[in-house]
């Protein structure tokens, strides 16, 4: 079995350090604000959520249900599901419900994948849908002090999610008698015994952090998630994994971890979240719901306000929906709306549906002059996401035009500049992936001045895609790009392209299981319960080892060429005509536009990694980046501080 999760560092790498230095210390500056136990998911639109293709149902039986699939010994009936069998005092079942369900929505959130919960069993009845992975959650304990305690298991390791149907189990009475593991640092297993989820500690949202994360874990293992891509490398029980990747927080933060790894603090007082390693292959497995983000740096041209924006785009989606937008001080707006399709345009021979996106409600944090209105010659900051009803692949948007409205909605004369840009496309011949730019209308002299492109392990929160542009996910992690490379200045006229990867490089994340290897069965003729051997399932458990398997035989990836490539350029217009603010008149000169641009990388592209084991990451990559100015800076005043304290202490 190979879990080859990150390969050796490449030149393009190794140029890119800096890098690694900027997120330790953006890390350091972060480790004091501990993430919220309960977020809200930016995405969880009712439409988008529905056409969203795999579903996760978390059962809570009200009786003892006895048809659920007995995969396992104490796996079918499942008991029901009553806060009075675990705890008092911390709110009602339903309540526990709703907490439970929130957590493992928001672990799901930027996935191809519908959280929801029930009270009846979802395999049954009409409407069942031909995707689905069900985690069964009753309030019984399986297993003892002398045997060891289980948490969760699995029916199967779903490699790939190339298995339509796959089922999962959670004993959340297990919470009663076994808090959590002991650690990786003991060889016989055990129960931690801190009362993580007793006396002060029983409250609802320990209780829900911990039966919440323990249902995530066991639905990742339905969509193809393994032990190893979590576990730590100096565990010493034989089932060590590669650890966390580089600049990420540590092991026991993440959700996949063999159960003994993790004590009960661990699972009662964080909400923990998916690794760089799990985020890949989920991405590669069910997809992302978010394909594309957007964030701007614009110049109102015109002497006059601005009090709403529209942006002209095209593309090839029959519908287009908003699931995340910018809503941070730099915007005069909120809430944009899209509005279409309104007919088709061709763009270089191809045939588009055409959009509207616009944005006009205030934004009351939003000071130049006043919410809702910008004002003339000022920067101002406008961002969102797009989402189709398809999430295979990203939706590349060409921008048509930009257009300022006054307070009686008449367009104003001059319009902010946009290039327009695409998601990436392959060269089949080369095998080069390469991102294109192109003028927009009534610009044909813009220019890329210049643009940095970073590999990323996850999606990074639309709030991050301003300034200088440092990207942290939504619970305000700083990410490190597996890899960045930048783009040289050219003229748009005619495009320009930038190249981002080769096929022939090796995946950043990469699970291989072959027949033969322990645990790991054939899935290919459907769920195979009866093969395998049961006692090494995939489990929760307090049990050393807590081994893999059955695992469906195949290999798995993260995206191509990375889970999402973000994209920061910056573009001028070399004579444009607008209004300076501080000579108070119209003049022509360079009108400066930035684009901040994040795309889903493709999904189980055939070919990749060939050759695999050699270089990772962008064989065009020249070191440098919009983050490493930053990062110098950074270093060059801890220095100083440093320099400035031994000097003190030397002359006092």
């Amino acid at each position: 079995m190979l879990h080859d999760f990150r390969p050796q560092p490449t030149p393009a790498m190794r140029q890119s350090d800096p890098l690694n230095l900027l997120a330790m210390i953006f890390a350091l500056l972060l480790c004091c604000s501990k993430p919220a136990a309960a977020q809200t998911c930016p995405t969880e639109d009712p439409a988008i959520d529905a056409a969203k293709s795999n579903k996760l149902f978390l059962y809570f039986p009200t009786v003892a249900d006895s048809s659920y699939p007995a995969y396992d010994t104490n796996v079918s009936p499942v008991q029901p599901f009553d806060v009075a069998s675990l705890s008092t005092g911390i709110g009602t079942t339903t309540q526990l419900i709703d907490s439970v369900l929130a957590i493992v929505v928001d672990d799901y959130c930027e996935f191809n994948v519908q959280v929801t919960s029930t009270t009846s069993n979802p395999n049954s009845g009409s409407g069942v849908p031909a995707r689905r992975s069900t985690v069964a959650v009753g309030a019984d304990n399986n297993g003892n002090a002398v045997d060891g305690y289980s948490w969760g298991e699995t029916q199967l390791v779903n490699t790939g999610a190339t298995t339509a149907v796959d089922y999962a189990r959670v004993w959340a009475g297990t919470y009663v008698n076994c808090e959590g593991g002991v650690g990786p640092t003991v060889l016989t297993g055990g129960c931690s015994t801190t009362g993580s989820l007793t006396g002060a500690n029983a409250t609802l949202t320990h209780w829900a952090q911990a039966i919440g994360g323990t249902a995530a874990h066991e639905g990742g293992h339905t969509f193809g998630l393994i032990h190893q891509d979590d576990d730590p490398p100096d565990d010493p029980t034989g089932q060590a994994g590669t650890g966390p990747a580089p600049g990420e927080d540590a092991f026991n933060r993440h959700l996949m971890p063999t159960g003994y790894d993790l004590t009960g603090p661990d699972r009662a007082d964080y909400r923990r979240h998916f690794s760089d390693n799990d985020y890949g292959i989920l991405a590669s497995n069910v997809g992302l719901s978010v394909e594309t983000m957007h964030n701007w740096d614009l110049v109102n041209p015109n002497a006059e306000s601005g009090y709403s924006l529209a942006i002209d785009f095209l593309s090839a989606k029959s519908s287009i929906s908003i699931d995340w937008f910018y809503a941070g001080t730099q915007s005069p707006w909120l809430n944009p709306t899209v509005s279409g399709p309104s007919g088709t345009a061709v763009f270089q021979g191809t045939t588009y549906n055409k959009y509207r996106v616009t944005w006009s409600a205030g934004n009351p944090a939003w000071t130049n002059p006043s919410a809702g209105i910008v004002a003339g010659g000022a920067v101002f900051h406008i961002g969102t996401t797009f989402a189709g009803v398809d999430f295979n692949t990203p939706n590349p948007i060409i921008i048509q035009d930009v257009t300022l409205y006054d307070a009686s909605s008449t367009a104003l004369v001059l319009h902010p500049r946009l290039p327009s840009y695409d998601a990436g496309t392959l060269d089949g011949t080369t095998g080069d992936y390469s991102l294109h730019f192109n003028a927009p209308p009534g610009a044909p002299e813009m220019r890329l001045q210049s643009a940095a492109i970073f590999q990323l392990p996850r999606v990074a929160t639309i709030d991050s895609m301003v300034d200088q542009g440092m990207p942290y996910s939504r619970d305000k992690q700083p990410i490190r790009p597996w890899s960045s490379s930048s783009c040289a200045a050219a003229a748009l006229r005619g495009g320009a392209t930038c190249r981002i990867a080769n096929l022939s490089e090796a995946p950043h994340v990469a699970n291989i299981l072959r027949l033969g290897d322990p645990g790991v069965i054939d899935c290919s003729r459907g769920a195979a319960t009866a093969a395998g051997n049961r006692a090494n399932a995939p489990q929760d458990s307090t049990r050393v080892p807590d081994f893999e398997g059955p695992m469906c035989a195949g290999q798995q990836f993260d995206p191509f060429p990375s889970t999402t490539v973000y994209v920061i350029a910056t573009f001028v217009d070399p004579d444009a005509k607008h209004y300076d603010p501080t000579k108070k008149t119209y003049v022509t000169g360079p009108v400066i536009s930035r684009v901040f641009y994040q795309f889903a990388g493709t999904r189980k592209v055939a070919g990749r990694g060939q050759g695999f084991g050699g270089n990772s990451g962008s064989g065009s990559s020249t070191g440098s980046c919009t983050f490493c100015i930053c990062a110098a800076l950074l270093i060059l005043g801890v220095l100083f501080l440093l320099l400035f304290w031994y000097l003190r202490k030397r002359n006092p």
